[in-house]
């Protein structure tokens, strides 16, 4: 029998669950170049919490890898899996065709043990403003989305516009919200806070129309109700729940959206969930079982554009949080990037798992050997140089075992959206 490579699980973990609540991500390299072959399984553990960097360069395959752990997660025994949610934050519009099987690499999953299937437990939520051009487009959504605007601080808003706390709209704003709460508590609309700022005598009436013209902007957004989707409708237990925000690429503020909105539910899970754990223990002392919000794992594409390693994004501020103090509470975190070294210095550091496929940038290699150098036998160019040519192919650095691994990503078994088109369709070559 094979013996399994069980990464990010500690020895006491191993001796007591063995391989139980792990991922099979992929199987171990062996050799170089054309002599390169697979050999062991490889096993990622998603039973505790774990801040996971997956980087590479475009086209190597680390959204699809982010794809192969949400697969995994949904194939634990209902046991674990029932303790578990996923959010994927899809940036770019590729996770919603993992309801549909992958059948063109049917082949190929057969040589790995596994067949073709869309995923049963995944659910896509939208913007509510789009929700039905997806629909008319053909794409099967489940569920729209929407945000309460009493959830958002004031502070929000003026990152959010490209405003400062110290100047005269960021002024503007932060009164406006002060004054709707007094008047209507948490409950309000957009339309509340800019008949305040009408309303307001003592500011230019430039500040106030630059201010308003935001606020109508951001109406347009389609997301923004005084009844936002509650955290729970996006943490069911044994469920991959896919936030599609790509349709925000058409808009100016792209960016400062999606931030608004991940650091919003960042904050929300945080709470949900530092609640939850006092729970689960009460539970433990007193052996009477509550339902809670389960353990998450909160998997983030363009993970960079949300946590700079300079300057600051609306969802910087709860992402860090998460990172830093997430292991207690119960949360995972997954970090999809292309430009590591745009990526925030403490999300890098508290990477206990890493999976890299192949980098070319002088700037992203020097980001990986800072964090890596401890465990390196050789320079870590010579580990990515020496990986197969093959899309999939990684590093794995694993922080509890200290030891590195070349990887091979095992191929999806859900259909993966994303990839560059071609002008050239399947019929043209096979008449070749």
């Amino acid at each position: 029998m094979v013996e399994k490579i069980i990464v990010g699980k500690d020895w006491k973990d191993l001796r007591k669950f063995g391989d139980k609540g792990t991922a099979f991500i992929g199987k171990h390299v062996v050799g170089k170049g054309e002599e390169a072959h697979l050999t062991n399984p490889v096993l990622m553990d998603v039973s505790r919490p774990h801040v996971i960097l997956l980087c590479g360069k475009r086209g190597t395959g680390k959204s699809y890898s982010g794809g192969v752990i949400a697969e995994e997660i949904s194939r634990l025994p209902s046991d674990i899996k029932k303790n578990i949610s996923v959010l994927m934050v899809d940036t770019m519009g590729i996770y919603w065709s993992m309801k549909m099987p992958n059948e063109k690499d049917a082949e190929l999953l057969k040589k790995w043990g596994l067949k073709p299937q869309g995923l049963k437990s995944a659910r896509i939520f939208v913007p509510k403003g789009y929700f039905d051009e997806y629909k008319q487009s053909g794409i099967d959504v489940d569920f729209p989305f929407t945000i309460s605007v009493g959830e958002l601080t004031a502070e929000d808003w003026i990152v959010t516009f490209g405003f400062s706390m110290i100047d005269d709209q960021g002024i503007l704003i932060e009164k406006a919200i002060e004054k709707v709460r007094k008047e209507k508590g948490n409950t309000y609309s957009i339309d509340d806070i800019i008949g305040v700022i009408e309303g307001d005598d003592e500011t230019e009436k430039r500040v106030k129309y630059a201010v308003i013209n935001r606020f109508r902007a951001a109406k347009s957004w389609g997301i923004f109700e005084k009844e936002g989707t509650r955290t729970e409708e996006l943490l069911s237990p044994g469920v991959i729940t896919i936030l599609d925000v790509s349709h925000y690429m058409r808009v100016s503020e792209s960016w400062s959206i999606r931030s608004m909105v991940v650091g919003l539910l960042g904050r929300k899970i945080f709470t949900e969930r530092l609640k939850a754990r006092k729970i689960e223990e009460y539970s433990q002392i007193t052996g009477q079982a509550k339902k809670t919000v389960p353990m998450v794992w909160i998997m983030i594409d363009e993970a960079h554009q949300f946590i700079p390693n300079k300057g600051f994004t609306a969802a910087t501020g709860p992402l860090l949080t998460a990172i830093k103090e997430g292991r207690e509470p119960g949360i995972s975190m997954l970090l999809i990037t292309q430009r590591p070294d745009k990526l925030h210095e403490d999300a890098l550091s508290q990477a206990d798992l890493i999976i890299s496929h192949r980098l070319t940038s002088r700037a992203d290699i020097e980001a990986l050997r800072s964090i890596m150098q401890t465990y390196m036998l050789e320079d870590i160019q010579e580990y990515l140089a020496n990986l197969p040519k093959t899309k999939g192919s990684a590093i794995l650095l694993d922080d509890n075992s200290e030891r590195i691994y070349q990887i091979q990503v095992r191929p999806r078994f859900s259909w993966h959206a994303g990839g560059s088109p071609i002008i050239i369709k399947k019929k043209s070559l096979l008449k070749e």
